[in-house]
């Protein structure tokens, strides 16, 4: 019935009746009366034209589903105004620390302020670093890759940014034995009344989210950790695209591993993914404790 609703949703988007529908078809009302119930189904010519008329592609009208435009970058930021952030401040701290009368003192300023916003801004630089790239014959991941990086890491990486030093691999789907969907939840609920409250790293303020992953099995075995945790933004495209990604990838005729259904969960844009998730776990504990 996707097809269907979809036909009366972007049918009243664009603010045309069945009669106006169907004369710009050149045909009849009661066949886009049939298309909407589900009676019939449109020729692929029709198909064609329908999604001109409604100005959405072939994708969206079928499956509800945006368009996946390649190739698409996931996690990667969309300005870079947070690096020109960095790096006024790290000059400023600098420049501060320029005024006592010792050679270290500029270097231990910058470093000070580079490792101020880089652990304390709500900001994930590594993103500028990590994102992938899904394209139409393989997907494109900076090499050692990681599920969960250290301190060390978190302020080395951005340094690697700021000089190109970013190096990727790319891994055609024809190579990849296994794709696992999974989100790691914490093991006390945060939502529950129990919880410990806050939700911050200590000593910064970036705040925890639950680790989200493609996991990418090749067929030499080879472990490729793919961050989803942009997803969590409500407004952001990868929120949309999710799960047109998951889609595209389950068609690849590779193993899809997805014991949480995370992939039907965000088909609906509007619920808590982590929230229902652990609504689930913590339902399934209790019915267990009562066996």
């Amino acid at each position: 019935m996707t097809l269907a609703s979809n036909i009366v949703k972007y049918r009243k988007k664009n603010q045309l009746s069945q009669e106006q529908l169907a004369e710009a078809l050149n045909i009849s009302r009661q066949s886009i009366s049939k298309w909407e119930t589900g009676e019939n189904l449109p020729s692929i010519d029709n198909l064609i034209s329908l999604s001109g008329l409604l100005d959405i592609s072939l994708d969206e009208l079928i499956t509800g589903e945006p368009y996946l435009h390649f190739p698409y970058n996931y996690g990667k930021p969309r300005n870079r105004w947070p690096v020109f952030f960095l790096v006024l401040i790290t000059l400023i701290a600098a420049m501060i620390f320029s005024g006592f009368h010792n050679f270290y003192a500029p270097l231990f300023g910058a470093l000070a302020g580079y490792t101020m916003v880089v652990l304390l801004l709500p900001f994930d630089f590594k993103r500028y670093y990590t994102y992938w790239t899904l394209k139409k014959m393989g997907i494109v991941y900076v090499v050692n890759n990681k599920d969960v990086y250290n301190s060390l890491e978190e302020l080395t990486i951005p340094i690697k940014t700021l000089f190109h030093a970013r190096k990727t691999a790319f891994v055609p789907y024809q190579q990849i034995k296994k794709i696992t969907v999974k989100l790691d939840l914490f093991a006390t609920n945060p939502n529950s009344v129990n919880a410990p409250r806050g939700g911050y790293a200590p000593g910064r303020a970036q705040y925890m989210h639950e680790g989200f992953h493609l996991i990418i099995t090749t067929k030499q075995d080879q472990e490729i950790y793919l961050d989803l945790r942009q997803y969590y933004w409500p407004r952001s495209s990868e929120r949309q695209m999710l799960s047109t990604i998951l889609m595209f990838l389950q068609r690849k005729n590779i193993e899809f591993v997805d014991e949480q259904n995370i992939s039907e969960l965000v088909k609906d844009r509007s619920i808590s993914l982590t929230r229902t998730l652990y609504e689930l776990r913590d339902n399934q504990g209790v019915a267990g404790s009562k066996i």
